[in-house]
């Protein structure tokens, strides 16, 4: 960028100087000057911005990649969250077809001692249920979570990008 601001400086002075040089040596001299003088403000112009943007790219990247972190953090914890919903869900399915079978083999069951013991297992598994249950309320709660973090993260990291995505159309040649 500042090689092409460069090289179209120079070629504004050679210019300058051969449309000069067709003038009076007092004019030219001063008329070149001029043009001198405007190439190298326009330079430490082009040089301030170069200095002023490098610094706020290289700051708006690191908080990009420090967002997609993030992200995949809280991505991951959702994920665990679910595959947790999921197996719990299966275990509390399992047990209640447990205690359907248990139910069923309860009620053909004519030894009252075999029905007693019957009777604790079906408890056991019943309570065991309501722990699924709670548990399954609590992941809930987890994914909802991680769920609601992964979208204010992404929303971050949305915002770093569009500040990276302005920076770049500012350093974009304007249209000719």
């Amino acid at each position: 960028m500042q090689l092409a601001a460069l090289r179209s400086s120079m070629a504004v002075l050679l210019a300058s100087c051969f449309a000069v040089a067709q003038q009076p040596a007092e004019v030219r001299q001063d008329a070149t000057i001029q043009a001198l003088l405007k190439e190298v403000h326009a330079l430490r112009i082009a040089l301030e911005q170069s200095n002023q943007i490098g610094p706020r790219i290289q700051i708006v990247l690191a908080r990009i990649q420090l967002q997609e972190e993030r992200v995949r953090n809280a991505t991951r914890q959702l994920q665990e969250a679910r595959d947790k919903l999921a197996e719990i869900q299966t275990k509390r399915t399992e047990n209640a077809d447990r205690i359907k079978q248990s139910e069923a083999a309860q009620a053909q069951a004519v030894d009252p001692n075999a029905r007693k013991q019957m009777d604790f297992e079906l408890t056991e598994m019943k309570a065991a249920i309501e722990r699924w249950n709670a548990l399954e309320q609590q992941y809930r709660a987890r994914e909802a979570e991680a769920n609601s973090l992964l979208l204010n993260e992404q929303g971050r990291w949305n915002e770093a990008n569009n500040v990276l995505t302005s920076i770049e159309r500012s350093l974009a040649p304007p249209p000719q």
